[in-house]
Order: structure tokens, then C-alpha cells, then sequence
């Protein structure tokens, strides 16, 4: 059995805060725990499937009873992302404004369009009786063959 991999009975504390930081660090990053258990495996000498098992059957549950919540998982939003749209808001009074001028927006949008849709029934109603014109014109355009 390869030495760096060798089976053995008891987790230590050190391995398994390793394993705990190291999956809690890939998930927040947005990353695989498989990746995670992978490094975490070749930081410990265990096999991945080890460290999955652990923390799976042990860790996951104290490291959520010790924070109240979950552990992080992946997002594609980033915690500079989150600051960056807070700072952006302002004020309540600036947000008010912002939904007032979005609403009037979106009030003009919406006559825009159905001034659009009125037009676009117009001309197809046109099209459709110069299409019906067309056809009348070639039938009475058709020569007449007396015997």
C-alpha cells in the first residue's frame, strides 16, 4: 500500500480542521468539494473518498451546529459585488426616486408598444386586402376564350 495513502483508524483533529477549512474555502470560492477532498487528501495522506465520507457523516453536521447555518455554497455573486451594489443604493429617498422615474419609464414603454401593436394590426389588415385587390385584379385580367 502506497505510504503517503495508508489506512488508518483514527481522525485526528488537525486532519479534520484541515479538511473542514479546506472544503468551507472551495465552496465559497464557487469550487467542487470534489476538488476540495482531492486536496485536502493529499494534504492529510487519506484518500479523497475518506475525506468526503468525513465530511459527509461528521464534519458538515458540527460545522453547521457551530455557525447556525449552513456552509457556504458556491454563488456567483461576490461579497464585492454585494458591497458594492449596497453602497450604490444611497438612501431610502433616492430609491423612492428611482422606482418613481423606473415606473414612469416603463408607463411610456408600454403606450410606445401599444401604439406599435395598433400600427403593426393596421398594416397587416392592409396588407391582407391588398393582397385580396391582387388577386381580383388577375382574375379579371385573365383573357376570355370564346369558341
Amino acid at each position: 500500500m502506497n505510504k503517503a495513502v495508508e489506512k488508518r483508524k483514527k481522525w485526528t483533529v488537525e486532519e479534520e480542521k484541515i479538511v473542514t477549512d479546506t472544503v468551507l474555502k472551495f465552496l465559497r470560492d464557487g469550487k467542487a468539494q470534489k476538488e476540495a477532498f482531492d486536496e485536502a487528501a493529499q494534504t492529510i495522506g487519506r484518500t479523497s473518498a475518506a475525506c468526503s465520507f468525513r465530511w459527509n457523516n461528521k464534519l458538515k453536521k458540527e460545522t453547521v451546529m457551530e455557525t447556525d447555518h449552513t456552509p457556504a455554497s458556491p454563488s456567483p455573486i461576490s461579497l464585492e459585488d454585494c458591497i458594492s451594489f449596497l453602497q450604490g443604493i444611497g438612501s431610502e429617498q433616492d430609491a423612492i426616486h428611482e422606482n418613481k422615474k423606473l415606473k414612469e419609464q416603463q408607463r411610456k414603454l408600454q403606450k410606445k408598444l401599444l401604439a406599435a401593436e395598433k400600427t403593426y394590426n393596421k398594416l397587416k389588415t392592409d396588407y391582407k386586402e391588398l393582397l385580396t385587390q391582387i388577386d381580383l385584379k388577375e382574375l379579371n385580367a385573365v383573357p376570355s376564350f370564346t369558341i
